[in-house]
């Protein structure tokens, strides 16, 4: 359950509106248990709130509220990452593919340049499911830890988004091979994650790696202890 933060609830209902987009904007405190500032928060479900309102008479599709808190989280987590990771509005992707066990088959990173968190994600599933096709793998299952990014894929009767990763993205899924969309835990990311920073660093296009980056060696034998425990 989202709770204002105690600072702002004395305000939080009785202030202007522009006061109030304001004072909830100015304030950076960090949200107990989402990972994520207030500010960044709040900006991301007004935004959502109005785009819901935007898809509800054009597209007749409506999200509940504990949909927009959570895909709006999801954002403000990937932003703020984005942020700090990019001091110079840059963006990269990660990806993994691994087997059932957890164990390394291949990773792919790529510099975007200027590029949202939604699009970097894509990136890296796209570059993903093109590295499987032309490996000759035509089935897997497709971890994200960005919901609204796992929405958009799951329904493939969207109209089009006029985002071409995206709809690039949808078009391969409905047309080749057997994927299976599945949302994640972001802790359970961090292989992706530590590549799409490798990608920032070194500022190349798409690099496929056949061999483990010494990088992510310690998160690569960590995810294969989880997996055995896990099949115990």
């Amino acid at each position: 359950m989202l709770v204002v933060p105690d600072q702002l609830k004395q305000k939080f209902f009785s202030v202007s509106f522009q006061d109030w987009i304001f004072l909830n904007l100015c304030f950076h405190e960090r949200v107990q248990d989402r990972g994520t500032t207030w500010s960044s928060l709040f900006g991301l479900i007004a935004w959502r709130i109005w785009k819901n309102r935007n898809l509800f008479i054009f597209q007749n599709i409506s999200w509940d509220a504990m949909e927009v808190v959570k895909v709006s989280s999801c954002w403000a987590r990937q932003y703020e990452t984005y942020i700090v990771v990019g001091d110079s509005g840059f963006a990269a992707s990660g990806g993994v593919i691994q087997d059932f066990n957890g164990k390394w088959i291949m990773g792919s990173t790529r510099f975007l340049g200027v590029c949202s968190p939604f699009e970097a994600e894509l990136w890296g599933i796209l570059d993903g499911i093109l590295i499987l096709l032309n490996k000759g793998y035509r089935r897997a299952i497709i971890m994200t830890d960005n919901l609204e990014v796992a929405q958009n894929l799951e329904d493939l009767d969207l109209e089009d988004s006029g985002i071409t990763v995206l709809s690039r993205t949808q078009q391969i899924l409905r047309s080749e091979g057997e994927w299976k969309i599945k949302h994640i835990a972001r802790d359970l990311n961090l292989i992706a994650d530590r590549l799409a920073k490798l990608g920032l660093n070194w500022k190349t296009s798409l690099q496929v790696l056949n061999q483990v980056p010494k990088e992510v060696k310690d998160l690569l034998q960590a995810d294969s202890i989880n997996n055995w425990l896990m099949n115990l």
